[in-house]
């Protein structure tokens, strides 16, 4: 009887034991919660506003991780947002100096009078490291798409997290389209934009994998429509997510390369400099006339290695890197004649505006050296 009685203390001992194990784990587990919550509640942006050269001035764009309302105060004045995750106030000039309700800093962006130097990236994919040491020695920032993966608002937080607070100009990629892109932008996905005696074309024809022949068509014909909108500017860019003309992965799309080649020839007065483009994870450029065609390389998302296609091994690199004009295998290879050289390399394009020429640097991130210039003649 005994020794009954201890063995039922021992499992009473035991059950006890237990239930405070699962009492302290239960705890614990609170406590995570409790502290996750607390810091994601002290961690209110997604990520420092961003300044967007949007009509005849800067849209202060910035996101809360929360749906609240915001204050944004500039000079004397106090702009009052909605409640909504995303935020943004318009400015009808290009030199503004403000702060946020919850920012303990101040910002401020300025345009100079005349654009002598801009950065081109491209396909961030949510991955910062490049991004976050741009640096400063330019005057603002042209993306060509493919920010974001799914386009989620933790995906902005990744891509624009340390951006420098230069103003900024961005195309919508395929993988842009997919989420909620177009609240960032808050603008058409084919648009023109003056920065002061530059002008931008952004266009887009892929919300999907392939290329919308529909969209293609679209496309150039707001390059029709609106040419006129720079007339008075001195130098013209267009921006687009997918190649014109492509030693990568994807390949051209031969009705796209074709449409744009079709304007370009029959755009008088020749202000357009080059075309700037991603999609395939590489550097590439090409020269037609004297117009140069840069895909810019990749900013963040994975270097695509060139040894497959879609289709196959159609069109495989010897190497990790092509010189010179190239011999087309397919409809893929739209536009060898024109190319130049290729490299898999994580890279940007810096483009400098000086009298009587543009002068195109592709910048190697990873070793943060020139690795070669474009000189163009104008």
């Amino acid at each position: 009887m005994v020794k009954h009685k201890h063995i039922c203390n021992k499992i009473i001992q035991l059950i006890n034991y237990v239930g405070l194990f699962v009492a302290f784990i239960t705890l614990g587990f609170v406590i995570d919660i409790i502290t996750e919550t607390a810091t994601l509640q002290r961690k209110q942006f997604c990520y420092k506003p961003i300044t967007f050269i949007h009509q005849n001035g800067i849209r202060v764009h910035w996101c809360t991780f929360f749906q609240k309302k915001q204050k944004l105060f500039f000079a004397n004045d106090i702009y009052k947002t909605k409640s909504d995750n995303f935020h943004s106030v318009q400015f009808s000039n290009f030199n503004v100096k403000y702060s946020i309700s919850g920012l303990d800093e101040s910002f401020q962006v300025a345009l100079p009078d005349k654009v002598s130097k801009f950065v081109v990236m491209t396909d961030i994919h949510t991955n910062n490291k490049f991004t976050s040491a741009l640096g400063t020695d330019f005057d603002f920032m042209v993306f060509c798409g493919d920010q974001s993966n799914n386009g989620t608002i933790n995906e902005f937080e990744h891509s624009f997290k340390n951006l420098p607070q230069k103003p900024v100009m961005m195309a919508m990629g395929n993988h842009d389209a997919r989420g909620k892109f177009d609240q960032v932008m808050q603008r058409d996905v084919n648009f023109y934009q003056q920065v002061r005696n530059v002008g931008f074309y952004f266009i887009f024809i892929q919300k999907g994998t392939p290329v919308s022949d529909k969209k293609v068509d679209v496309a150039m014909q707001f390059l029709r429509d609106n040419i006129h909108l720079s007339a008075g500017v001195e130098h013209v860019f267009i921006v687009v997510h997918y190649p014109v003309y492509s030693t990568g992965y994807f390949g051209a799309h031969p009705y796209f390369s074709k449409s744009l080649e079709v304007f370009l020839d029959a755009n008088t007065d020749k202000k357009i400099r080059s075309v700037f483009y991603g999609h395939d994870h590489n550097f590439a450029a090409f020269q037609r006339n004297n117009q140069y065609f840069f895909d810019t390389g990749v900013g963040g998302g994975n270097i695509t290695l060139m040894n497959t296609t879609i289709k196959g091994k159609e069109r495989q690199w010897p190497s990790d890197s092509l010189h010179g004009p190239l011999v087309p295998i397919n409809d893929k290879c739209y536009g060898y004649e024109h190319h130049l050289d290729s490299w898999l390399l994580y890279s940007r394009t810096e483009v400098e505006i000086a009298v009587g020429k543009i002068v195109y640097h592709v910048r190697d991130l990873v070793r943060d050296t020139i690795l070669k210039s474009y000189e163009q003649i104008l």
